[in-house]
C-alpha cells in the first residue's frame, strides 16, 4: 500500500533521468509514511491495497491524489460507500490537508451533512445548472433548494 502512495507522486519528482537514478522510494518514502499516519493507515500499511476494506481502499486513493501536493484536487463523490463512522474521520482528514497543503479541493458529494461541514462556500447544481452558491447556511434554507431536492 505504501508503494501505492510513492507511485502516486513519482511522476512529479524530477525530471526522467533523475528518476530512473534515484533511490527505489524515489525520494517519497518519507512523505508516504506522513501521509499513512494522517490517514491513520499504519496497521495496514504493509499489506496490498487490494486487501483491504472498500473504505479503507477509499482512504488510500484520496491520499495518493494528495501526494504530489497538487494546488487543486477533485473529490468524486468521497463518502459514497464508507462506513459512516469513518465519514467524520474523512471530513477531518481534508481539512487538515487543505490547512498543511495549502491547495484547494472541489468536491462532488451527495451526502449533505458531510458537506455543509466541510465547506465554506456551496454550490447546488440541479440537472447541470447552479441552483444557489453561497455559504452553506445560505444554501440549506434557499426555497429552490429545498423544492428541487426536497420537493416542498
Amino acid at each position: 500500500m505504501r508503494d501505492n502512495l510513492i507511485v502516486a507522486a513519482q511522476e512529479f519528482k524530477g525530471t526522467l533521468p533523475s528518476r530512473l537514478f534515484a533511490p527505489p522510494d524515489a525520494g517519497l518514502g518519507k512523505h508516504a509514511d506522513e501521509m499513512i499516519e494522517l490517514f491513520r493507515l499504519q496497521p495496514v500499511a504493509h499489506l496490498p491495497a487490494g486487501s483491504l476494506s472498500y473504505g479503507q481502499q477509499k482512504l488510500i486513493d484520496i491520499a495518493m491524489a494528495f501526494m504530489p501536493k497538487p494546488r487543486l484536487v477533485l473529490l468524486d463523490e468521497p463518502c459514497a460507500g464508507v462506513n459512516p463512522a469513518l465519514v467524520e474521520q474523512l471530513r477531518e482528514l481534508l481539512m487538515t490537508l487543505n490547512k498543511t497543503q495549502g491547495g484547494s479541493f472541489v468536491v462532488i458529494e451527495h451526502n449533505m451533512d458531510f458537506i455543509m461541514r466541510l465547506c465554506p462556500r456551496v454550490i447546488c447544481m440541479v440537472e447541470g445548472r447552479v441552483l444557489a452558491e453561497g455559504r452553506p447556511d445560505e444554501v440549506q434554507l434557499n426555497r429552490a433548494v429545498l423544492e428541487a431536492y426536497l420537493g416542498n
